[in-house]
């Protein structure tokens, strides 16, 4: 057992399982279309079908005419106006696109009416009865498409993403060896589990609640102050459970508005959920991009100028950057770069976060290249990246220190579990009997991000624990690791300790992505326990009857259920204390600026703006690391392969749960094989229309498609990031991943694929 501060350690950083885990087994976690609302109608969404144009007419006698129809709503319906908002991140919502305010259509699956009945059945009659006309518009609906360039569709290169130091020009004329290439990643999709959805019920004319799957609180509130005028107080969002949202429920989108303008029209509570082709259409994507690089090298293989040329696509309005060259700028020594990074907008719809935004697809085109230039070089692949790695001392993009940097650990303790050095350099030189074995190895990088945060703990008269924060669980173990911070500031078995998450009611939260809840939040919920600890301390100390009273400060520690003298059976538990003041409960609320951080971010996060401070602060660099190592078993004649192994090693900071850290970066890993192999979105040029917008086209993998995983974790505190330590784990997993499997498959089969995912026709 270790200490803590003032008080024994027992939970954090154990294999805790999820505290939630049972009332999930049990079916008796409530997920948002599984709220019961009294007097509920369903609606259904309807989507365009053409990808750019106008709407002539909608048609929708016969849908009224269905029995148990109430309402049609559309930009034809009077009264329905909403003031502008901004996308994500210059404003809270997914997009600027605003339904029913005129009949211009900007993407195919863009919201143009609802229909509302007492069934959902009758919804989903009258809504294939609606009559269509459309006037189409020339479109380009991928990333390809655009890069052609056109009148109505323009191309942004925004300053912020672009990045130059020294002269890469001059070094790549005097490097000694020179490579170019080009890698590129397609659009794909998030599918969560959970479906979106939205149950609407007004109070009046100026309340309304709203159950809906969120990662971000604030974002309906201040997404429905600025399209309705409300007051985001009045707006009481609920979502305790999210099955998943990756990214996509982030933000704000359409259906939202939709729901609550149709909830506002009947004057009643109404639900609607999209369906799986929706939530490919109306939701965000990752965006498709192109990475070309020209690099030199120095006569001893050393990184002495690289030249990078970004495209990634994005939608017809909103300006989402899939920032393809945060990697490249930082992860290895190199005085000379040169980055400039287009974005090209098309008519695909808005594009949003997806599991490590920008790392994801950069990595891929980044560890391929790193993989090459290993080979011109004559060096094993790890060796290569020894050579070029980034001092601790110097993050060759800001020239800070980083906070905390233990890669080549990560190298060592992940090539020595792998077992790398037995690697032959050949490619197609290991063999199992005729099945082709290749391995590959690649970086892992994600960038620190933090937040204010505030929290409440609460002592009440059964000597229960209750936290409260307004923060998500979206199936990550927030409510897990909260209870396990609680319990040991505070010395109570954590069956004691109740957490409450998924209300705008409760202290406020910024959003769950980034990898930033376990830091952010468990800084403030560790704040608002050891603030109850220490005033339930300042009441036994200044009470006479207390058998602590004249006990000093110091010599006290939490344990049992109550406060004792180290070392002794002198004590009280906290239910007395309690008692002795006459109340039923006892509160502690705290509010946390994380390091690096200000006064202003926490005013941010108390008026519901995002309020993240970046990785690179006045003084450090703050990123994680990783490395990831995979086998691939290659059938010669058909030329599939499969992941049989993957092994990561992680430098993440201080885990807070041994058990759900190791889900999180094992999924990661898994997500960055189904990438590098099976994900990809298609989608028809020539009608906008998403080809595969299904979970049985959309390919992800399965069970079979699986083997061995395992993830290491280093386990070093990062204080320079937040009061525990934490940097977060649930994102860096997918980092690097999909190269490695690259990197595996050439070694196996000798065939260099610089596009993902790689498939058997790319292999022949």
């Amino acid at each position: 057992m270790t200490t803590q501060g003032s008080h024994p350690q027992k939970y954090v950083g154990a294999r805790v399982s999820r505290v939630d885990g049972p009332a999930k087994v049990r079916g008796e976690a409530t997920y948002t279309a599984e709220f019961e609302v009294p007097n509920l109608a369903h609606a259904v969404l309807v989507s365009a079908t053409i990808a750019h144009g106008r709407i002539r007419k909608i048609g929708d006698e016969a849908a009224r005419a269905v029995p148990g129809v109430l309402d049609v709503l559309s930009h034809q319906t009077p009264g329905l106006d909403l003031k502008d908002v901004k996308g994500y991140p210059r404003g809270p919502a997914g997009t600027a696109i605003l339904p029913f305010q005129n009949g211009e259509v900007l993407f195919r699956g863009q919201p143009i009416a609802v229909v509302v009945a007492e069934s959902l059945e009758a919804a989903r009659h009258a809504a294939l009865l609606l009559d269509i006309e459309y006037a189409p518009d020339d479109f380009r609906a991928t990333l390809e498409e655009g890069r052609r360039g056109w009148p109505f569709i323009d191309k942004k290169k925004p300053r912020q993403l672009q990045h130059s130091r020294g002269d890469a020009s001059r070094a790549l004329k005097d490097a000694a060896t020179t490579f170019e290439a080009s890698y590129d990643t397609p659009v794909q999709h998030h599918n969560p589990m959970e479906m979106h959805a939205v149950i609407a019920a007004w109070d009046g004319e100026d309340r309304l609640t709203l159950y809906e799957p969120t990662q971000w609180m604030q974002s309906a509130p201040g997404v429905l102050a600025q399209t309705l005028g409300l007051d985001p107080d009045h707006v009481h969002v609920i979502s305790p459970f999210v099955g998943g949202g990756f990214g996509n429920k982030a933000t704000t989108w359409p259906h939202l508005l939709v729901t609550v303008l149709a909830a506002r029209v009947l004057g009643r509570p109404v639900k609607l959920v999209l369906t799986r082709a929706q939530m490919f259409a109306a939701v965000g994507y990752r965006a498709a991009t192109r990475t070309s690089y020209r690099v030199g090298l120095d006569a001893g293989g050393q990184l002495a100028a690289v030249d990078l040329q970004a495209e990634s696509q994005t939608g017809p309005v909103d300006l989402f950057p899939e920032q393809v060259g945060n990697v490249a700028k930082m992860l290895y020594a190199n005085e000379n770069m040169d980055l400039t990074h287009t974005m090209i907008r098309t008519h695909a719809g808005p594009n949003i976060m997806m599991r490590a935004p920008g790392e994801a697809p950069g990595s891929f085109g980044l560890e391929v290249l790193m993989d090459e230039l290993a080979e011109k070089a004559g060096l094993d692949p790890l060796a290569f990246r020894r050579l070029n790695h980034a001092p601790e001392n110097q993050d060759p993009e800001s020239g800070l220190p980083y906070s905390s940097k233990h890669l080549l650990e990560c190298y060592e303790r992940g090539a020595a579990a792998f077992g790398w050095a037995r690697r032959t350099p050949q490619p197609g030189s290991m063999r199992d009997g005729r099945t082709l074995i290749g391995w590959g190895m690649a970086t892992a990088v994600y960038p620190v991000y933090t937040s204010a945060a505030t929290a409440r703990a609460r002592l009440c008269g059964d000597g229960r624990i209750e936290i409260e924060a307004g923060s998500h669980d979206i199936g990550t173990g927030t409510y897990s690791i909260l209870a396990q911070i609680a319990a040991d500031e505070l010395g109570v078995d954590i069956g004691q300790v109740g957490v409450k998450l998924g209300d705008s009611r409760l202290p406020k939260n910024g959003y769950s992505g980034g990898s930033r809840t376990a830091g952010s939040v468990g800084s403030a919920v560790q704040a608002a326990a050891s603030g109850l600890r220490q005033e339930l301390a300042d009441l036994a100390l200044g009470a006479p009857e207390s058998p602590l009273h004249g006990a000093a400060p110091v010599d006290l520690e939490a344990r049992d259920g109550g406060l004792y003298v180290k070392g002794s059976d002198r004590g009280e538990r906290y239910t007395t204390i309690l008692k002795r003041t006459g109340r039923d409960q006892y509160d502690a609320y705290r509010e946390t600026i994380p390091n690096g951080g200000s006064e202003k971010d926490l005013e941010k996060l108390k008026q519901g703006q995002e309020s993240s401070v970046e990785a690179v602060t006045e003084r450090y660099a703050r990123y994680s690391f990783g490395a990831v190592f995979a086998e691939v078993r290659v059938d010669p004649d058909f030329l599939t392969p499969r992941v049989s192994r993957l092994v990561g090693a992680f430098d993440i900071g201080k885990v807070l749960n041994a058990k759900t850290a190791e889900s999180q970066l094992t999924g990661g890993m898994i997500w960055g094989v189904s990438a590098a192999l099976h994900e990809v979105t298609h989608t028809d040029p020539r009608t906008g229309l998403i080809l595969n917008s299904n979970l049985a086209d959309y390919h992800v993998p399965v069970n079979a498609d699986i083997g061995e995983v395992q993830a290491i974790m280093l386990d070093y505190p990062d204080y320079h990031v937040s009061a525990m330590g934490v940097r977060g784990a649930g994102e860096i997993g997918i980092v690097g991943t999909a190269a490695a499997v690259a990197n595996a498959v050439y070694h196996a089969t000798g065939k260099r694929v610089r596009e993902t995912p790689i498939t058997l026709d790319k292999l022949l």
